[in-house]
């Protein structure tokens, strides 16, 4: 029998829907949080469901994605593949997940080189 050592971050993930009916990709990670990637922003929650709280309970922390770098849905979403710690998304944008930090950068080269960083929102809790 084989075990599973996968080195993925990311135990499975979804797309969901904002209150306002914007599509938000929800990342559950391994630690057991929830990485929300919207067009405008990344947030950390500490479960799914506290995205569709109007008080915020549940939110650990959010950055908002500088104009220029608004993500685009490609086949419906943003979070197109990830492996380990690399998650690549629409149009080529890149997320790393380390265990500090989510950074987000606009290629893959820019996140292999760790350069032109975008924003980083910290995966530490409160």
């Amino acid at each position: 029998m084989l075990l599973d050592n996968s080195s993925d971050l990311i135990a499975h993930h979804h797309r969901d829907h904002l209150a306002d009916g914007r599509v938000v990709e929800m990342a559950q990670l391994i630690n057991g949080q929830f990485l929300a990637i919207s067009h405008d922003a990344l947030a950390l929650y500490r479960s799914a469901d506290a995205i569709h709280d109007p008080l915020g309970n549940g939110l650990l922390g959010s950055i908002s994605i500088p104009v220029e770098y608004h993500l685009q849905p490609e086949q419906g979403g943003y979070l197109q593949r990830h492996k380990a710690g690399y998650v690549g998304l629409s149009h080529d944008m890149t997320l790393l997940i380390t265990l500090n930090d989510v950074q987000l950068f606009a290629s893959r080269e820019d996140a292999l080189r760790n350069q032109n960083e975008i924003v980083r929102l910290s995966l530490a809790s409160s």
